[in-house]
């Protein structure tokens, strides 16, 4: 695994829809995404796997209390929390007490806190490849759950795509019940690089927002570990 500094998103790939410019609901729900995330309870998986041929993948799952605590939990049961300002600690209460992470694991750590927070720029990546033109949002799917909720799934491809290659995709989920500027981010999956190595990365986020009535608290919603 390597430093923060050396992440990238890798652009590259085929568009399903050809348009020149960018779809305007993704700045709107990526804005209000955002928000939510910085306010409540931010909960993401984090999956990669190797593009490089290699049998490998690895996988964590990342909670964040909005300016308290982050945690990290590995799928071999060892759990990581940092407090606000402190360092990270091997811990299994939130960092209220624990063993400091060696050198090498907080580099790790914080490379994971990386690839949650990589779809969530508000800035448009850099091309490699400027034979494809300019970075352009498009609109590529959009669905009906069975519970009756839209997903919207937008590619961040080129003006000038080449077919059969991959570009990184955010998927935005809407609530049959709510309003149509309310749609969040729930997914996103792209090649990346990782240091030299290139990996296919998936995040599933959600959130957990407490909601007080008659002592009663609402939690939702809480998204299913990815397989």
């Amino acid at each position: 695994m390597r430093s923060i500094a050396t992440i990238s998103i890798l652009v590259a790939a085929s568009s399903l829809i050809a348009a020149d410019q960018d779809d305007p609901r993704f700045a709107q729900w990526m804005t209000n995404s955002l928000a939510a995330f910085s306010n409540n309870h931010l909960i993401a998986y984090v999956k990669l796997e190797s593009l490089e041929g290699r049998e490998r993948s690895a996988e964590c799952r990342y909670d964040r209390y909005p300016e308290k605590v982050e945690r990290i939990q590995m799928p071999s049961g060892l759990t990581y929390a940092r407090k606000k300002g402190k360092k990270w600690l091997q811990s299994d209460d939130w960092g209220q007490t624990g063993k400091p992470a060696s050198k090498d694991r907080a580099k790790e750590l914080d490379d994971w806190v990386g690839f949650v927070v990589i779809a969530l720029s508000t800035e448009k990546p850099v091309p490699r490849d400027q034979s494809q033109g300019a970075v352009v949002i498009r609109l590529v799917d959009q669905h009906t759950t069975d519970d009756g909720d839209e997903e919207f799934v937008f590619e961040q491809g080129r003006e000038k795509p080449v077919t059969g290659l991959n570009y990184p995709k955010f998927t935005f989920l809407k609530y049959k019940n709510s309003k149509p500027e309310d749609a969040i981010l729930y997914k996103f999956s792209g090649p990346i690089y990782s240091g030299s190595e290139k990996v296919q990365l998936n995040v599933q986020y959600g959130l957990m927002i407490a909601v007080k009535m008659d002592k009663m608290e609402i939690v939702t919603p809480t998204p299913s570990q990815p397989h």
